[in-house]
């Protein structure tokens, strides 16, 4: 037993031996507070941001969200990180094998039958490292997927209210538009018959019928946009197309007054800054395997078996078998695969620094961005709101003072025209305001919730749920 203490000791010095990893590229300071936005809590948000919509039709997309092929593909890498995590580990524990082998001579008028049975029990004590060093990568790997798949649960659930949104916009610059053309074709009859009268100039129906044809324009171009909206939503969610035709979605009236988490615990949250640190500690952990590598590793073996003879000569009789061995092995000249392995370690895990540092900066930008964002269409929604009951006065107003013949159709139609404006933009301001509210809720991390309820993907039970 002198031969493998001696080895082990050997080993386990010049592991002991294995230089330090080299710097990598350290994180940028985070900020105390946003430079956009108040500084709070947000207490009242939880993970399931959506809810704070409150619509059932939205709650019940999110939920059939998670049925998507893109989540599904996360789970299944999952899968395959977790399989990787249990062989690391496995290799580091020793492994049992058994052989039976028979064969059958014959010498001379001499027939003989040997069989052989063994039991063997192989270990590598791993006193090098590397091998656990790897074992600590796979676990590292797994906890980013894990991460990932929150991150795409979380980009899953945006996407769908997001076109959600996309869509319910869509319909509402339609129903403007349909309101505008309607309006502009009452304005032109009465020009018509006012001029009919000899009350007017041929130029007032002249004027109504030009902006009744750009009018016109608007009502296909905001149909095809919802129409896109829809298809997508669909798609995401694995439904068939025209799934959702029949629904009307409307958009989240409420306004969102801008506020954030702290951003040391926005950058703790999100699940892409797991995944990138992660990365990096897997890199290390693999840059470590890679120089342990040059140092010796040992092999311990023990078998224990039988042979049966029939029948017995003096030279080959039935006995037991039994072995011991141990075994260590260096390398001495790689021609350079060990070193290129270790550099190609090092710069990935200099990558992966790099890569940790600008999604985190990224992650800031993103949180001050939805502020910004967030608080300029709160007021633009306000500002609009109050534009559009003074459009609809001015419309009301200029619609008496025609028919009483105390104005020209001109006057109407700057005012059927300011209506039909500014509800388009109203709808435009408010879905900006409801994607702002996303992207906040996204930036900080928030939506990986699991345990969602979803039923089947038919197309019947989704309409059911929607409705």
């Amino acid at each position: 037993m002198r031969l493998p203490l001696t080895l082990v000791a050997i080993s386990a010095t010049l592991a002991a031996c294995a230089p330090a990893l080299p710097p990598v590229s350290e994180a940028r300071l985070v900020p105390e507070i946003w430079s956009q936005g108040a500084l709070r809590a947000e207490a009242g948000v939880d993970d399931r941001w959506w809810t704070t919509f409150g619509d059932a039709r939205i709650d019940r997309l999110v939920a059939l969200a998670e049925a998507s092929d893109d989540i599904a593909i996360a789970r299944a890498r999952l899968a395959e990180a977790d399989s990787r995590t249990l062989r690391a580990r496995a290799l580091l524990r020793p492994e049992a094998r058994a052989s039976i082998g028979a064969e059958t001579q014959r010498v001379d008028d001499l027939e003989q039958s040997q069989t052989d049975g063994l039991a063997s029990l192989v270990w590598a004590p791993d006193l090098n490292g590397a091998a656990g060093a790897r074992a600590r990568a796979a676990d590292a790997a797994f906890v980013a997927e894990t991460a990932r798949l929150a991150a795409v649960r979380q980009a899953t659930r945006a996407s769908a209210v997001r076109l959600y949104v996309l869509w319910a916009e869509a319909e509402a610059r339609l129903a403007a538009a349909e309101a505008g053309v309607a309006a502009l074709e009452e304005t032109l009859e009465v020009a018509e018959a006012r001029a009919a009268a000899g009350l007017t100039s041929g130029l007032d129906p002249a004027a109504a019928r030009a902006e009744l044809a750009r009018a016109r324009v608007r009502p296909p171009a905001a149909l095809q946009a919802a129409q896109e909206a829809r298809l997508g939503l669909e798609a995401l969610l694995g439904l068939a197309s025209g799934a959702l035709a029949d629904q009307s979605p409307a958009l989240p009236l409420t306004a969102r007054a801008p506020g954030a988490a702290p951003p040391l615990t926005v950058l703790a949250g999100r699940p892409d800054i797991v995944a990138a640190e992660a990365e990096l500690l897997g890199a290390g952990f693999e840059a470590e395997a890679a120089r342990r590598d040059f140092w010796p590793n040992v092999s311990l073996s023990a078998a224990l078996g039988g042979r049966w003879v029939e029948p017995e000569t003096p030279f080959s009789v039935t006995a037991g078998l039994g072995t011991l061995g141990a075994s260590i092995a260096a390398p001495l000249f790689s021609f350079g695969r060990l070193e290129a392995a270790r550099d190609g370690a090092d710069a990935r895990r200099e990558l992966a620094a790099l890569t940790y540092r600008r999604t985190a900066t990224l992650a800031l930008a993103e949180v001050e961005t939805a502020l910004s964002a967030l608080a300029g269409a709160g007021s633009r929604v306000e500002m609009l709101e109050l534009a559009l009951v003074a459009a609809r006065d001015r419309q009301a107003l200029a619609s008496q003072r025609h028919r009483a013949g105390l104005t020209s159709s001109l006057d109407v139609l700057v005012a059927d025209l300011g209506v039909s404006e500014v509800q388009a933009e109203l709808a435009g301001a408010r879905a900006d305001a409801a994607r702002a509210w996303i992207a906040l809720c996204v930036a900080q991390g928030l939506g990986t919730a699991e345990g969602l309820q979803v039923e089947p993907t038919g197309s019947q039970a989704a309409l059911s749920g929607v409705r």
